[in-house]
């Protein structure tokens, strides 16, 4: 009986292992989801730079292409903080901690997201504007 007990502890341990890292599998992956999208709107954001130089030259929009293209640089400054700052080795941490770490991980980027999101639909209006004048 204390076999079959022992058994069926260890089998219920093992279960809830596996599902535990499923949990940090699935939470990894939306953020690593979220990071792959923040890096296609990367390539806008360089895009953009470049559309704006001819404009930050001229002195009737020098101001205004100059503080959307500042935007546009400050929101890559802060994909690159957190992609550098971003660390995937959970070795020695608890479940509990690798969630709470992940967690905040995919709110911070998130959190790029919208950044980045903000400061290119803004400058695309404002190219859009600038070019048809």
């Amino acid at each position: 009986m204390k076999r079959i007990l022992t058994f069926i502890a260890l089998a219920t341990l093992a279960a809830s292992c596996s599902d535990n890292k499923a949990q940090e599998k699935s939470l990894l992956d939306s953020i690593t989801k979220a990071h792959e999208k923040v890096m296609v709107d990367d390539g806008m954001i360089m895009k953009n730079i470049m559309a704006l130089k001819p404009y930050a030259l001229a002195p009737a929009t020098k101001d205004s292409a100059t503080t959307y293209s500042k935007n546009l640089s400050n929101a890559d400054d802060v994909m690159m903080d957190w992609m550098n700052k971003f660390n995937p080795d959970f070795a020695g941490k608890s479940h509990e901690e690798t969630m709470a770490y992940l967690t905040s991980q995919k709110a911070q980027v998130l959190k790029v997201d919208s950044l980045i999101n903000s400061a290119v639909s803004a400058s695309n209006q404002y190219l859009t504007k600038i070019k048809t004048k």
